[in-house]
């Protein structure tokens, strides 16, 4: 019981830094570049200061490793390892920008990736490392750019597959799992009908609209991009599905823990990372077993969002050459396979998932094994959703909440756009 209560936490600490950017940690005791204390390194080593987003102690064995094989590779530089507890990256990282006391080597998620590269404080890797994209999968490799430019190498990544309630499908007449939202929707009501209970849920919409072509900001990143007729309609069809009784009002109001409603089999459908399926295993076994993983529902783009956690390297670093090469290692094929066995992240690199580790699960019954191939073979569509501007959480925030408010409130859905829009673009013209 206690080595099953672990392995969950490892997963869930993944998770929850790469969705909501939250978790445990604080170790090392690392100082930007040339203010080590020198512990194992000599005179003339030179010293790159590496910074983590709460990974530590749970990862220590893990990145202690990659530290020591890189140095070995690397004569003459020494890694000096700091992790920050997530509530403190924020201002840790912009008060050392201002000062010009970054780490060498960053952790940053992609919002806090924004926020340095509009700072001009991480160094341009298009430049550093020429060759590096040709490694990467096309659509997460964007997430590390600013304005047209790339200021970071993706790291491990998260995207969501569905997990799916056989017995309330087949309740409702279905012998197979929706392939996109509008047919997930035509289930739910269907569901809703001869059950009583959900199948599908939506509790933002940010995410939503980039799966049907809908670009939040504009090309130049100046401007809204969103209000459209199309937003408009998709504005208007949630609240038809809401007044039918097909989006639960707790979950929209964040009320309701949607794996312990689909444990409940309150909810046909949830779309989630594989790694949390076990979640519904510990909850209720019995709903587990009636259980199966499919891939991600599709908008007309046919892609899905990933979360991803990347590599930076900083502009002022008096290493900037050892820094992008070490940066390079820990995002390397081989360090990123053994990072997703430990944790169950994806990686970014193309050669780790085409591992057996990832490929294997293909005809697995088990919810979670086969999900772990589902979402690794997607990666070939996935692709970082997020704006690429530097306040990005406000927006998506001002546009979610013109969307609550059109579903709660009944505020007319041209009308919240409209709003959603004018304050977009007072946050893009800070």
């Amino acid at each position: 019981m206690v080595i099953k209560k672990s392995k969950w936490l490892v997963m869930l600490v993944a998770l929850m830094l790469l969705v909501s950017a939250c978790g445990g940690g604080g170790g090392g005791s690392a100082k930007p570049s040339g203010e080590g204390d020198g512990k194992g390194a000599s005179a003339g080593d030179k010293k790159i200061a590496f910074w983590t987003i709460s990974l530590s102690p749970t990862f220590d064995d893990y990145i202690n490793g990659v530290i020591k094989d890189f140095e070995a590779q690397n004569p003459g530089v020494k890694v000096e390892w700091q992790d920050i507890p997530y509530d403190n990256v924020e201002q840790r990282t912009l008060t050392a920008a201002a000062s010009g006391q970054l780490a060498d080597v960053l952790n940053l998620n992609t919002d806090y990736l924004k926020k340095l590269s509009a700072l001009g404080a991480v160094a341009n890797m298009d430049e550093l490392l020429p060759d590096a994209k040709k490694d990467f999968f096309d659509g997460v490799w964007t997430s590390g750019q600013f304005e047209g430019k790339t200021f970071a190498l993706p790291w491990y990544l998260s995207n969501a597959v569905i997990l799916y309630n056989k017995e309330l499908l087949a309740e409702a007449g279905y012998d197979h799992p929706p392939a996109t939202e509008e047919e997930a929707w035509e289930m739910s009501a269907a569901i809703k009908e001869k059950t009583g209970f959900y199948g599908h849920s939506i509790k933002d919409i940010h995410l939503y609209l980039p799966r049907y072509g809908i670009n939040i900001v504009s090309d130049d990143f100046r401007s809204a991009a969103f209000n459209t007729p199309e937003t408009v309609e998709i504005f208007k069809k949630f609240k038809e599905r809401y007044d039918a009784g097909l989006i639960p009002e707790e979950i929209l109001l964040g009320q309701a823990k949607i794996p312990e409603w689909y444990a409940q089999e309150k909810l046909a459908f949830w779309g989630t990372g594989p790694q949390l399926f076990r979640q519904v295993e510990d909850l209720s076994p019995e709903v587990y077993k009636k259980s199966a993983a499919a891939s991600s529902l599709v908008g007309s783009t046919g892609e899905s969002h990933v979360a991803i956690m990347n590599i930076a390297v900083s502009e002022k670093s008096k290493h900037k050459e050892e820094a992008a090469k070490f940066a390079q290692f820990i995002t390397n094929a081989d360090n990123q396979l053994a990072f997703s066995k430990i944790v169950a992240v994806l990686p970014s690199v193309k050669a780790a998932a085409e591992d057996p580790f990832f490929t294997e699960g293909e005809n697995s019954e088990d919810p979670a094994e086969r999900g772990r191939f589902l979402a690794a073979k997607q990666l070939e569509k996935s692709v970082d959703m997020l704006a690429p501007v530097e306040n990005v959480s406000q927006i998506n925030k001002t546009i979610n909440e013109e969307f609550h408010k059109v579903l709660l409130q009944g505020k007319d859905p041209a009308q919240a756009v409209a709003d959603a829009e004018a304050e977009v673009n007072r946050l893009l013209n800070q």
